[in-house]
């Protein structure tokens, strides 16, 4: 079977870690079919099987990608005669005969806790997200033959906006790498919180900074909040680590309380790695965050646009009111999300023949 796989919006980040994942997973794991990738940059290697066709300038610009998604796309990828073709980034490509799975991973338009405005700069790109790109998703899984999502609230969500049936769209938990192995005992000091994320507007490291004034005029001082960007705001109580690696996330989830502000995720990846290491969550009380931390004892929830409670969590963990519970590991959803993907795929390109 021909396989046309298109991610050609890949090229950093999470989205280039899925690609190269994926691909890593078909060249150990698939002999049989052919693959067709499409990217803007020679981002993976060929193999027997896999084959990469490199379409730069799609990439350019916004414009160009769609262009190719809603119209140049049909031929090209309709020379390569696929009997299926894989979206990796959220989108079909409109006017193709041939079935069409996609990967949409993008909750910015599924999301109902945040609108945003294209008159605000720092808003803008995000705006665009949810009512521009998020209307061509949109449309996309109407048209698509097989949806696939990464939550079971994002599966609802997409069902609640594009009125599609529900056997349309798959829920398939992503993979995500053990941490349970690095868990270390009597580490933990309770002045200690982490939160470890990218300046993005979403990800609300505002409502950190205002629980830190609330403690302030209440006289709580005893607490240090670690954040993993560059210094931005004069607060006593924060410390600006910058970027991390990943061995010494895991080492903050031992020592510390883990803060998750965020009101706009698919999955939450640190609340599900904390969760392995048994780390006390104080986390927006959103879907995703009720999802990833279901049946979890050290979980905690505040509303993330009231920082007062945010504030409150933290003077109960200061004061021993909350505490580290022993738990059982996590566990394991790790079920070969890639086969799962990769069955899902060739179903629908045999319904095809």
């Amino acid at each position: 079977m021909r396989i046309v796989v298109n991610d050609i919006a890949a090229s950093s980040g999470g989205a280039l870690t899925v690609l190269r994942s994926f691909q890593q997973y078909i060249v150990e794991n698939d002999k049989e079919n052919e693959w067709i990738f499409l990217l803007n940059d020679k981002y993976i290697d060929e193999t027997e099987n896999v084959r990469i066709n490199i379409l730069g300038k799609v990439k350019s610009n916004w414009l160009n990608r769609i262009k190719f998604d809603l119209h140049s796309g049909k031929k090209y990828i309709s020379s390569l005669n696929p009997d299926v073709v894989f979206s990796l980034q959220n989108t079909i490509t409109f006017g193709l005969s041939y079935p069409q799975v996609v990967y949409m991973h993008q909750s910015i338009p599924f999301q109902k806790i945040k609108k945003f405005s294209f008159f605000r700069s720092e808003e803008r790109k995000l705006a665009i997200y949810q009512y521009i790109i998020g209307e061509i998703i949109k449309k996309s899984i109407k048209k698509a033959d097989k949806v696939i999502v990464q939550t079971k609230w994002i599966k609802d969500s997409v069902i609640e906006f594009t009125n599609i049936a529900s056997h349309n769209v798959i829920d398939v938990f992503p993979n995500f790498e053990n941490c349970s192995e690095y868990k270390k005992d009597n580490l933990f000091e309770k002045q200690n919180f982490f939160y470890p994320a990218a300046k993005l507007i979403y990800k609300n490291h505002q409502c950190i900074y205002d629980a830190c004034e609330i403690l302030e005029k209440k006289g709580v001082s005893d607490y240090k909040i670690s954040l993993t960007i560059e210094e931005e705001n004069t607060v006593e109580n924060i410390n600006y680590l910058g970027e991390l690696s990943f061995e010494s996330v895991l080492e903050n989830y031992n020592t510390s309380t883990l803060i998750f502000p965020s009101f706009i995720e698919t999955v939450g990846l640190p609340m599900l790695e904390a969760r392995q290491m048994g780390t006390i969550i104080l986390a927006s009380d959103c879907p995703f965050s009720r999802e990833v931390l279901d049946g979890y004892a050290n979980a905690y929830y505040f509303n993330p646009f009231k920082p007062n409670e945010l504030a409150d969590l933290i003077v109960r963990v200061l004061n021993g009111e909350i505490v580290r519970e022993t738990i059982d590991e996590l566990d394991n959803k790790n079920t070969d999300c890639w086969q799962t993907i990769i069955d899902i795929i060739i179903k629908a390109g045999k319904n095809n023949n």
